[in-house]
């Protein structure tokens, strides 16, 4: 019998493969980092000229907490990648497909990031606009 937090493991996994496949099929290469968690954020995509780096979280609430080692390890990957963190936020039954939040939306608690629905709505961009704002940049 599967318990309920292999249930979420398995849940996040398939977010993950799902936000690996949007980014292939946009031109990217991409894949699931097999350690994420603590250790490594879950997603990395590149063309050759943009990287992005990416913690992916999902939740059938309102709000999304995530932890402070989590985001601080998305950072300093990215740092040293010189690639471009997101936070790609899934919130089940909404009806819509990611957000991606930069680690500066978040809001910051003792011992969490958290960002709510609403917020996550107004600053959060679609992966059309992450990837078109890279291409842009190319062109100046």
């Amino acid at each position: 019998m599967i318990t309920k937090v292999q249930e979420i493991k398995s849940e996040g996994i398939e977010h993950e493969r799902n936000l690996v496949n949007s980014l292939k099929k946009r031109g990217y290469v991409a894949g699931r980092l097999q350690s994420s968690g603590v250790s490594l954020p879950d997603v990395i995509a590149g063309d050759g000229e943009s990287i992005f780096v990416f913690e992916v979280k999902s939740t059938a609430t309102s709000n999304i907490k995530i932890y402070k080692n989590q985001i601080w390890t998305l950072k300093k990957f990215a740092y040293n990648f010189k690639a471009k963190p997101y936070i790609a936020v899934y919130f089940t039954g909404r009806m819509m497909d990611f957000l991606f939040i930069k680690p500066r939306d978040l809001k910051e608690y003792e011992k969490m990031f958290t960002i709510d629905y609403n917020t996550a709505c107004l600053k959060g961009k679609d992966l059309g606009e992450i990837i078109s704002k890279e291409l842009q940049k190319r062109l100046i």
